[in-house]
């Protein structure tokens, strides 16, 4: 395998390689921003309080030696960041550092995903990142963040090409065949700009609401403790007019103008991740590119796939709007950011994706779903019901909520019928669906997800019972997966003999997924 490797690839960054000239740049800049994160205070601080200007020609000449240095490290940095492929050993080596030198050594059955990304100033001096990711370690990603799109393309298809020949068999013939078919590209999709406005006015306004009511009580908490004596007579002018300021209009119109700006700042924050959506898919892998401040290009392979989730709501659903995240293997330490979110896909793409990563879905012969038991709804109406009851209490027993009892009753009713009817429908619309092949698990109803998994990527199953399931012959089943777990509770224990059933393909098969 090495020998037929090596044949085709004799001299391919077998030397020392070092970074793009521009990384001399990149490296200078971003230590400069780095100082100016810890330090702008001092320099504020030092303008704003009106320095001499014997003081402002010192700051100058700081600034400016301290720029000198920063120079000087940029270029000893880049000197000594050389990285290169060992073929003899089988593993790609990086090695850097100044004062101390740094070497890490990545054998090829350890990469586990190589992809691309680009901050605006990369894109400006036209340089990528290459990012090299390992499984089931604690080590952490290689990044080489000056490289051209020329060596940034090379240097990714010969490491995932090393890796495929060292972890699986294929004859020459085979991936000389592969290699014309990959070419090929099946389908391309797009996600534009009205796309992008749909997104950002359909997700949750909840965080924008709660980012913008953090940034107003920080904003207060500041201006309370430099100017309080000029806020309590601003209090004092506006308790004249309390009347006015708890008239429901008020509200209202405070309400209105809280979820406009709850929306922008959740379309600006769609746009700067997902601008450039584009998924691309080919013979054995999907290329998936987007974001606008940094730009990120992910390769996707069926084998690494752990975990799919797809996400919609009824206002998205109406826009023909899905959201798929993909878990892929990775360690423990690693697993929220080996998901990959990818809004804004049609059902005809969501089917497209489906297809790709799980072509073998529609071959199964049977099917079984389970279905929580009422224990869990009652459960669940009781943490519900826990808000109308503190807001009773504290009704009752403080005075802080100067309420009549009628307005009490009403705010109690509306809740607590919104809340009933909530978790019934949400309740209803859980079930685990269980193939020969496959695991699917649905919940929400609002907020709709779908999750797949097949059973050979499977690593361990949990099954606990509560003492309080025993008389109902209820468990609590966990999957455990290198891309995380899919948890259903409150299950018939019938269900304990699929579980040994997953066990058994689990162990049984010979597919590799990592």
């Amino acid at each position: 395998m090495r020998l037929r490797f090596l044949m085709m690839n004799p001299e391919a960054y077998s030397n020392p390689q070092r970074q793009s000239i521009a990384g001399i740049l990149l490296i200078f800049i971003s230590s400069i921003y780095k100082l100016f994160r810890s330090f702008w205070a001092v320099v504020a601080y030092l303008l704003v309080s009106g320095p001499s200007r014997t003081t402002l020609i010192y700051i100058g000449l700081a600034l400016l030696f301290i720029g000198f240095l920063a120079l000087i490290y940029s270029y000893l940095y880049y000197r000594k960041f050389i990285f290169y492929i060992d073929y003899k050993r089988e593993e790609f080596v990086l090695e850097k550092g100044i004062f101390s030198t740094e070497n890490t050594a990545i054998p090829f059955d350890k990469i586990q995903q190589v992809y691309f990304k680009r901050s605006i100033l990369q894109r400006i001096i036209k340089v990528y990142s290459l990012v090299i990711e390992t499984a089931g370690s604690n080590l952490k990603e290689v990044e080489i963040k000056a490289v051209s799109e020329e060596d940034a393309n090379k240097l990714s298809k010969i490491l995932l090409k090393a890796k495929a020949e060292k972890t699986e068999e294929t004859s020459l013939e085979e991936e000389s065949e592969k290699t014309e078919e990959n070419k090929e590209v099946f389908w391309t999709h797009k996600v534009g700009f009205l796309t992008l406005l749909k997104i950002g006015i359909s997700t949750n306004y909840l965080r924008g609401l709660s980012l913008v009511f953090a940034f107003v009580m920080t904003i207060y908490n500041r201006v309370n403790t430099y100017f309080k004596d000029q806020v309590e007579d601003v209090e004092v002018y506006f308790d004249q007019f309390s009347g006015v300021l708890q008239s429901i209009g008020f509200l209202a119109i405070l309400f209105v103008l809280l979820l406009l700006l709850s929306i922008s700042i959740t379309i600006i924050e769609v746009f700067i991740k997902y601008y450039g959506l584009t998924i691309q898919q080919n013979r054995d892998k999907m290329e998936v590119e987007m974001g606008l401040k940094t730009n990120t290009k992910v390769s996707l392979q069926p084998r690494r796939l752990q975990l799919m989730r797809i996400k919609t709501n009824p206002v998205q659903e109406r826009l023909n709007l899905y959201e798929a995240q993909i878990s892929l293997s990775s360690s423990e330490n690693e697993l929220q950011k080996n998901k990959i979110k990818i809004p804004g896909l049609g059902k005809e793409i969501v089917e497209k994706i489906k297809y790709f990563l799980y072509p073998e879905s529609s071959k199964s012969s049977f099917s079984t779903t389970f279905r929580p038991d009422k224990l869990l709804l009652f459960r669940k109406i009781s943490l519900a019901m826990l808000p109308v009851v503190i807001f009773l209490a504290f009704w009752y027993f403080l005075d802080f909520i100067n309420l009549k009892l009628g307005a009490v009753l009403a705010i109690a009713g509306v809740y607590t019928i919104a809340a009933l009817t909530l978790q019934i429908l949400a309740f209803r619309a859980r079930k685990l669906i269980i193939t020969e092949e496959f695991l699917q698990k649905k919940t929400g109803f609002w907020n709709k997800t779908e999750e797949t998994l097949e059973l050979f990527k499977i690593q361990s199953i949990s099954v606990k019972q509560p003492i309080w399931y025993r008389r109902k012959n209820l468990v609590n089943v966990v999957f455990h997966t290198a891309g995380g777990d899919l948890k259903f509770y409150a299950v018939n224990t019938g269900i304990i003999q699929y579980v040994n059933y997953v066990l058994y393909k689990a162990e049984v098969s010979s597919k590799h997924w990592m």
